[in-house]
């Protein structure tokens, strides 16, 4: 198969992925789409480094990490710039029932807000894990962390989100009040 071609397909199949994983390390609409480019043109050039036997969406979600953290160092070197506001989230496949869109609407935007409102080493072991769905392993490959520290920040992160959906829905995090941070 043509590499072009192979490449497309690994776009188009993990783009989703991309791009909320791009929404959790960026926090908003503009800097997760910028991403997503840097981290396809990057993917693109080092196509042939893809082991064809391993998760290519790891492989993706890596190389998605590094170019983030890549972002965050040349940031350093210039002046802070003010974050734009969040945007909407991408719609999702929802059901016919116009009732149970509405519910699920809710459901979902509710859950994202409180795994917005985690502090990112929680919010994005908590991302990876339980809306892209990989495995230990795997997410510790792509955050470069031992699996007792991935388990570690998914235990914590999973307390303090089912806190915020149970006790404190409607209050954001005060990361001074949180302990460990």
């Amino acid at each position: 198969m043509d590499e072009s071609v192979e490449f497309q397909q690994l776009a188009l199949k993990y783009m989703d992925s991309l791009y909320n994983y791009g929404r959790v390390l960026t926090r908003n609409e503009t800097d997760a789409e910028d991403l997503l480019q840097e981290t396809l043109l990057r993917a693109f050039r080092g196509l042939a480094s893809l082991d064809r036997n391993r998760n290519a969406k790891v492989w993706l979600l890596k190389i998605m990490k590094n170019a983030y953290i890549d972002r965050c160092r040349r940031k350093l070197s210039r002046p802070l710039e003010e974050e734009l506001p969040e945007g909407q989230e991408p719609a999702d496949h929802l059901p016919v029932n116009p009732e149970e869109i509405l519910l699920r609407r809710l459901a979902i935007e509710e859950v994202r807000s409180a795994i917005r409102r985690l502090p990112p080493v929680w919010r994005e072991a908590v991302e990876l894990r339980e809306i892209e769905g990989l495995s230990y392993a795997e997410l510790a490959h792509v955050i470069d962390k031992p699996i007792g520290t991935v388990m570690s920040r998914l235990h914590r992160g999973r307390n303090l989100l089912r806190s915020f959906l149970q006790d404190h829905p409607d209050h954001a995090i005060e990361p001074g009040k949180v302990r460990g941070l």
